[in-house]
């Protein structure tokens, strides 16, 4: 079967865990080759892409069984985001669903739900898949954040791993830090439907929904170009602050509603995020960055054009900052926050 054909094949597996992977990394690949040289088959490649992730695909029917262990898992992906799952889902997918919503739990929380969803699936006789059968992402320590998954013999959810292997290390123009999280947010943000982007220069006023492909694409598009930005610039220099500044918003401005707390997966690589911006500024000597305090009121003229979202549980706080304060060579730029109302 030619490799076009099989990627329509697994496309048109609406709602399952091998679709939502494989439809992030083409959107992915797809949005980074507007940033590449041109060189022989670049256009054909960028053309051929676009072609398969826009034009519908005649879907293939799915047989979603119900077994114990779909019930199982879509028990527990309602119970963290009540209205979540869909009657499409099949075992791999909310089997994947389950691990992305535990990203965005308090560690001690998240690694209860992991632990529930392992023990369902010894129960119904699944096997979970060695670490080196998921996808693997360059990053700083090795991890994986889903599991593989295989029921009846058949991988029914491929997993997604972070490894040390082919990490890009401190030596470059763009922080580690910062690289090794731009590789994963595209392939988060093409598998997890609760992700929105509030990155300004794209969306003024709110939040949009990264679920919806053209969404998703443009902003990757822009993701890539401010890390292509950061890389083309010297190192330490006042252009170059400029650009990781940029680059730590394009990051940080993917959250989810409300945004994941600062003890969880996402809220960590938050915290990462801002210490390499603040490791930048301190060792390119060129400017300085701020980040807004926990309450929303003592955040005075730090920020502007701030997002309110409705958390009654914390009224009044910030619940992440999409962009530090900033002043490079004397010219400020004011930082942003989403905060509950």
């Amino acid at each position: 079967m030619a490799l076009e054909e099989t990627l329509r094949v697994v496309l048109a597996q609406a709602g399952t865990a091998p679709a939502m992977l494989t439809r992030g990394f083409l959107t992915g690949l797809r949005a980074a080759l507007d940033d590449l040289p041109a060189g022989p088959g670049t256009a054909e490649l960028a053309a051929d892409l676009a072609a398969l992730l826009t034009v519908p695909v005649a879907e293939r029917p799915v047989a979603v069984t119900s077994t114990p262990l779909r019930e199982d898992l879509r028990d527990l992906a309602e119970r963290m985001a009540p209205g979540s799952t869909t009657p499409e889902q099949d075992a791999g997918a909310l089997w994947t669903a389950v691990h992305l919503d535990a990203l965005r739990l308090p560690r001690r929380e998240a690694d209860l739900v992991r632990r529930a969803a392992e023990e369902a699936a010894v129960r119904s006789g699944a096997r979970l898949g060695s670490p080196g059968a998921a996808v693997t992402l360059p990053g700083p320590k090795d991890e994986r954040l889903i599991p593989s998954l295989k029921v009846d013999g058949r991988v029914v959810a491929p997993g997604l791993a972070v490894s040390t292997a082919g990490a890009p290390t401190a030596t470059g123009p763009v922080p580690a830090e910062l690289a090794a999280f731009a590789a994963m947010v595209p392939v988060l943000a093409g598998l997890d439907p609760a992700l929105h982007h509030c990155l300004q220069a794209l969306e003024f006023s709110g939040l949009r929904g990264l679920a919806e492909p053209a969404v998703r694409t443009g902003y990757v598009g822009h993701l890539n170009s401010r890390l292509a930005e950061v890389a083309a610039r010297r190192r330490h220099s006042g252009p170059w602050l400029e650009s990781v500044v940029r680059l730590h918003e394009a990051l940080c401005s993917v959250v989810h509603l409300p945004p994941a707390p600062e003890d969880s997966w996402w809220g960590e690589w938050r915290a990462a995020c801002n210490d390499a911006l603040s490791d930048a500024a301190l060792d390119s000597g060129a400017g300085t960055v701020k980040f807004p305090p926990g309450r929303y009121r003592a955040a005075d003229d730090l920020t502007r054009h701030d997002i309110a979202v409705h958390y009654p549980d914390r009224p009044g706080q910030v619940l992440a900052c999409v962009r530090a304060w900033s002043s490079v060579h004397g010219v400020e730029t004011p930082g942003r926050v989403v905060y509950a109302s």
